[in-house]
């Protein structure tokens, strides 16, 4: 697996690749996927690929563009590959943006995850992040709810 940061625009192919990664009880954000795409010093994206193709990818933003007043940088637009879900591509990911932050001196690292998406808690979970307590309903979607999680970057 080759892990690397793309420093160029990729919106459109993250909008593809989130869009094939996802099941049909998800869908995509398109503002936070869209957001994510651009490189630059206030966010990086980190794609895992295997013999050319792309298995996975993660987002680390400089701030959570939904709650600027909370200080830290977020872990967004993470999708793995279903085929290649438990094999560390999610771990590997997730270690990516930690690292990011760590260099941006950042003490902690917090994403939103739905709920329903187990198998994302589950990951986050085994990478040291702990659910907050904190809620939000998606603009989009009221219905929809997101769960605040946070690891603590040594």
């Amino acid at each position: 697996m080759l892990m690397y940061e793309r420093t160029d625009e990729v919106d459109e192919l993250i909008m593809d690749f989130a869009r094939e990664c996802l099941n049909d009880e998800q869908s995509v954000d398109e503002g936070t996927a869209a957001s994510a795409g651009a490189a630059g010093s206030d966010r990086a994206t980190f794609v895992a690929e295997r013999d050319g193709q792309w298995i996975g990818l993660a987002t680390g933003l400089a701030e959570d563009p939904e709650d600027p007043k909370l200080p830290g940088p977020v872990l967004v637009g993470m999708f793995v590959d279903r085929a290649e879900r438990r094999r560390g591509v999610g771990v590997a990911l997730v270690e990516a943006v930690s690292d990011w932050a760590r260099q941006r001196g950042a003490a902690r690292l917090s994403l939103w995850v739905f709920p329903s998406n187990e198998p994302g808690i589950a990951l986050y979970t085994r990478c040291g992040f702990r659910l907050t307590g904190e809620t939000k309903s998606l603009d989009r979607a009221p219905t929809l709810t997101e769960l605040r999680m946070a690891r603590v970057l040594p």
